[in-house]
Parts: structure tokens; sequence; C-alpha cells
């Protein structure tokens, strides 16, 4: 099962290092978008899987609003990645209830274990509605 991912960075370095990781994995497919808009846009015609988000996003709406949309509205899990550490915005950021927390500098050990646990959390839930 290949795994849909859309990468929500507004730092396009740090976009390109994310995708890098992911697609080399070969079981994902990625999309990109550097704002909480323009990935909100994306959501209904790409469908994703998941949504890898930074919370510091620029933009209209941060990572923490972006999510909180796509949890209400279209039901897509989401992984944050975050630079930022300070209590008050981790805080925030668990209350959206995210699958997981990566804080950057981003692992790629790390990044793909957690990919494995989602693809396989979804599998699970497939084959259970297929039932």
């Amino acid at each position: 099962m290949k795994l849909k991912v859309l990468i929500v960075e507004d730092n396009l370095i740090i976009q390109m290092f994310l995708e890098h990781i992911i697609t080399n994995a070969g079981k994902t497919k990625v999309k990109t978008a550097d704002n909480g808009e323009d990935a909100l846009n994306m959501i209904e015609q790409y469908m994703p899987d998941v949504v890898l988000l930074d919370i510091g996003l620029s933009g209209a709406l941060n990572g923490i609003e972006t999510a909180m949309i796509l949890k209400e509205k279209y039901k897509t899990p989401f992984v944050y990645i975050t630079g930022n550490s300070d209590y008050t915005t981790l805080e925030n950021a668990k209350n959206t209830e995210p699958l997981h927390i990566l804080r950057k500098p981003i692992d790629e050990y790390e990044l793909n274990k957690e990919f494995e646990i989602i693809r396989q959390k979804l599998l699970k839930a497939k084959l259970e509605n297929s039932k």
C-alpha cells in the first residue's frame, strides 16, 4: 500500500529534505505546499493519507490552525514537525491530537519509522472496513 503524503513546510530546504527522505523510502507518493491555505486547497483533490505539517507556518494560517481544519473538516491525520519547543506551543499542538510531533532537525530513521507505523495502522483499518 502506497501512502499518500502531503508535506506542508514553508522552508524550501526543509521541504525538499523531507520529500527526499519520504520518497526514498519508496512506499509513498508526495505532494508539497508551503502554507496552510494551499494545503487545504490541495486536500480535496489529492486526498492524502497523512499530512506532515510544520507548526510554525507563515501565512494566514499557522500549522495549528491548519491542523484544526484538517481534523474537523477532512478527518485527515497529521504529524507535526517543529523547531518550536516552548511549553505553550507544544501544549496547543497536543490539544489538536496529532499522530505524533517530530522535532527539527528531523531524524531520517525516526521519520521513516513513523511512516511505517502510520502505513500499518491504515492498512489494518482498511482490512477491518472491508469485512
